[in-house]
């Protein structure tokens, strides 16, 4: 039997003890409204989200979570309201206030609907980001929060009058900061630009795509990734020979290696990579760019109207942009096709560092050269290679650091029966390029980049005839990017110093030619930019001097302003004008004498004006007018020998001493359509245009040779089922100019006709007109992916006059025409 003190004690101490109270749920005590998604309001479309919420002790809402997604823009409205509520806090046990975790369903119904009072569109680089937190704190202290939607949209319902400071944050984006006045029945409307940087603190499971800190994108900046590339019809694949399809760019004459932006020659424009002045982008005849695609993050177009960081130039500037993030994983690929065989592999090194090689060589010589050869004189054919070799370091709160190797070399000859070179022609470069990215505090980023090494062009002619240009230079920029008080601040060093020399001496070309000298141009710039409502202004300075050793100074001031109004959550316009300036090249300058040299800058006054408008998520459309008025260019001794990057100039030549009497206009207006799905890319281009020149004071104004007053693109792929894309290209044309011969003198003394040319540049080759076909087929093995295509260059096989000739005594035009029908097959193995 029990004892009494058994069964009473424990009953006693039951009434000793305070009585346990039951565990609380949050109560909800303060909600806020969501904004009604638009597109579902308008359908007249309710909804329920299931949230999970983590309520701390003090009654604020630290998560929300979607259970139960409704789509339509309904997750994120109501996940950022949510975010937003207060609660008397849940207590425990004992009665005390304790953090839980809760179920809320969030009903939209259409009798409820709030009204907006603000609302906004984040984007990078013209694309809609999600999931941006955004953090309103109004006149009073109130604070609200937004998230971005797949859209990049945000909305905010029920904001009380006043002045409201928003603040955006997304993980591996720079913060920014806008500021808007709400008024009742007024909707304001904006759009914030977020940009990438490199994050401090990155847990090992995150993944973020990191490039280098840039400011807002240039008035008509048009940006194509890499990964798109690859598959587009009519460019192999190349990154650069893509650019050729985009507005203001024109269509180069027998497809080679030429940029020709808004009316200016090849040479007016600056070709970079990832900043430093890169001396070409193209091997010998344009089939390829002097580096792989897979080392770059993006290819960036900028036709004219862009801001300060580039100069030296008075055409448009490509910019080669690195890839600035570590691979995933290690691996290669091989790759061969109708020119060329390459490799390309990149290996983990540790968990912070990674390096990659790559290489490519044309085989076309190796082909060609013993069915050409076994007469007394042999055309070796054309070959090419390049090479690179990159080391990538992550190295965490001090920056990113890169060191990359690359190295370029064309060349062809004619060789004697006693393997005399009768003519050859080579051009290559060596190149170090050293990079530095890296956030200073205060969301200040610095990037520091350096590009050093040789290069050279050499000709030889038999008997005796060279001609060769060599320098060996560096260019280096060190630029921050950061907030000061209301303004975001771009400003920067961009040095440039060379050892530089050449020698011309091929006798028909005239006496010869020779110098050599160190120069240095240390350009510095800056640019402000602030945000005012919804337009944002730029206003630059960029400052050039040129110092030339033996006496020659030269100084470009050039300011430019860019402008940009968000009128709507899909219509943005922008305006940019300012002055552009080139230096005197170094064989300018030499001719007149080092200290008499009386050249200055030549100069371009860009300015532009467009529209960008989203007709949907997938498809957006842009039209853009430009004006470029052209002064003091350089024109005089056209008769001497040059490293032409195309077609030599025909019809009377300008054999006057080197001055600044040239100038001209170039004027038109572009259009673009551009769709882009998860699986299908493609946009129609339309460029109208009209360049002119005057050569020297009294001329008539004539056309340039490179004017093309009609030109229009389509170009699309599409992924289809079982590994296989099928993608096409169109263009349409007009001929280039060029100068008609009108009559022929029979020369006794020299044994030959002499052409009698009209005027310059009078006459036009016809409509230019070319189809491209190309099928993908990709295969899935067990480690690796074997991918196979067959492009179809010119489909239809139209005889397309390029460049005018005639017969041997002038009778007759014999124009040289492009390629014929030319499939080219390539194939590629990837581990």
């Amino acid at each position: 039997m029990r004892s009494i003190r058994s069964i009473l004690l424990p009953l006693l101490l039951s009434l000793a003890a305070p009585a346990l109270a039951e565990p609380t749920l949050p109560v909800l005590t303060e909600a806020i409204a969501a904004p009604y998604p638009p597109a579902a309001l308008e359908a007249g479309v309710e909804a329920n989200v299931l949230l999970q919420l983590a309520v701390d002790a003090q009654g604020a809402v630290t998560e929300a979570l979607v259970v139960e997604p409704a789509g339509q823009g309904f997750d994120e409205a109501a996940k950022a309201a949510a975010l937003d509520f207060r609660f008397q806090p849940a207590t425990d046990a004992d009665g005390n206030p304790a953090a839980a975790s809760i179920l809320y369903r969030y009903r939209f119904t259409l009798a409820r609907a709030p009204i907006v009072s603000a609302q906004g569109l984040v984007r990078s680089g013209g694309l809609p980001l999600q999931g941006v937190r955004v953090d309103a704190v109004g006149p009073q202290g109130q604070r609200r929060t937004g998230l971005s939607d797949a859209d990049g949209a945000f909305r905010f319902a029920d904001l009380e009058d006043g002045s409201w400071r928003l603040s955006l944050q997304l993980d591996g984006y720079g913060p920014e900061v806008v500021s808007l006045e709400v008024r009742e029945g007024a909707l304001q409307d904006l759009s914030v630009p977020l940009y990438r940087v490199i994050n401090e603190e990155l847990a090992a499971d995150d993944e973020i795509v990191v490039t280098a800190a840039r400011v807002a994108p240039e008035l008509t900046e048009r940006v194509i990734s890499a990964d798109q590339i690859r598959y587009l019809p009519g460019t192999s694949g190349d990154v650069v020979k893509v650019i050729q399809n985009l507005p203001g760019v024109g269509r180069a004459p027998l497809g080679i290696g030429q940029l020709l932006i808004r009316g200016t020659a090849p040479e007016d424009s600056g070709y970079y990579l990832g900043g430093a002045s890169l001396p070409i982008v193209f091997h010998f005849s344009g089939l390829s760019t002097v580096m792989p695609g897979d080392l770059l993050e993006e290819v960036s177009l900028l036709p004219g109207s862009y801001g300060v960081r580039y100069g030296r130039t008075l055409g448009g500037v490509v910019d080669l942009r690195p890839k600035l993030e570590l691979p995933e994983t290690s691996g290669a690929y091989a790759s061969v096709d109708l020119y060329q065989a390459a490799a390309f592999g990149e290996y983990l090194v540790g968990d912070r560092g990674a390096f990659t090689l790559a290489g490519r060589r044309s085989y076309i010589d190796a082909i060609l050269n013993p069915i050409l050869g076994g007469g007394e004189a042999t055309f070796q054919a054309p070959r090419y290679w390049d090479g690179q070799a990159r080391y990538l370091v992550d190295a965490g709160e001090a920056g990113t650091f890169d060191a990359m190797l690359l190295a370029s070399n064309d060349g062809f000859r004619f060789v004697g029966a006693e393997d005399e070179v009768a003519l050859g022609l080579t051009t290559s470069f060596q190149k170090l390029r050293l990079g530095w990215t890296r956030e200073l505090g205060g969301n200040w980023l610095s990037t520091a980049s350096l590009l050093v090494g040789p290069q050279e062009n050499t000709f030889q002619i038999a008997p005796a005839g060279e001609a060769w240009e060599r320098t060996t230079s560096a260019n280096l920029r060190e630029e921050l990017y950061g907030p000061l008080g209301p303004v975001t601040l771009r400003a920067g060093l961009d040095l440039v110093v060379a050892d530089e020399g050449f020698v011309y001496d091929v006798a028909s070309f005239g006496a010869r030619e020779e110098a050599q000298a160190r120069w240095v141009s240390p350009a510095v710039y800056v640019e402000p930019s602030v945000q005012l409502g919804q337009i944002r202004l730029a206003p630059g300075l960029r400052v050039d001097p040129l110092s030339v050793e033996g006496g020659f100074r030269s100084l470009a001031v050039d300011p430019r302003v860019g402008t940009e109004w968000v009128v709507g959550p899909t219509t943005t316009l922008k305006a940019g004008t300012g002055r552009y300036s080139a230096h005197p090249s170094l064989r300018q300058i030499a001719a007149e004498g080092w200290d008499q040299a009386d050249l200055t800058t030549a100069r371009s006054w860009q300015s532009s004006a467009g529209v960008t408008q989203e007709l949907t998520r997938a498809t957006s459309a842009e039209l853009t007018g430009y004006a470029n008025r052209l002064s003091d260019l350089i024109v005089g001794r056209e008769d001497r020998f040059y490293f032409f990057t195309g077609p030599p100039p025909s019809g009377p030549l300008d054999e006057g001493a080197y001055a600044n009497d040239g100038t001209g206009w170039a004027v038109g207006l572009e259009a673009s359509v551009r769709v882009e799905t998860e699986r299908s890319v493609g946009w129609l281009t339309a460029n109208l245009s009209r360049s002119t020149r005057v050569q020297r004071p009294g001329d008539e104004a004539r056309l340039f040779r490179y004017d093309q007053p009609l030109s229009v693109t389509a170009l699309g792929s599409t992924e289809l089922p079982r590994g296989w894309r099928l993608g096409a290209r169109v263009r349409v044309g007009s001929g280039d100019p060029y100068t008609p011969v009108e009559n022929r003198i029979l020369s006794l003394d020299q044994r030959s006709y002499l052409p009698v040319f009209g005027a310059s540049d009078s006459a036009r080759l016809p409509t230019f007109f070319a189809a491209d076909l190309r099928v993908d087929r990709e295969w899935e093995l067990k480690r690796s992916t074997l991918t196979t295509y067959l492009e179809v260059q010119n489909a239809t096989n139209t005889q397309n006059p390029e460049v005018m000739g005639w017969s041997f005594d002038y009778a007759r035009e014999e124009p040289v025409t492009g390629l014929p029908i030319l499939p080219v097959f390539g194939l590629r193995g990837e581990i």
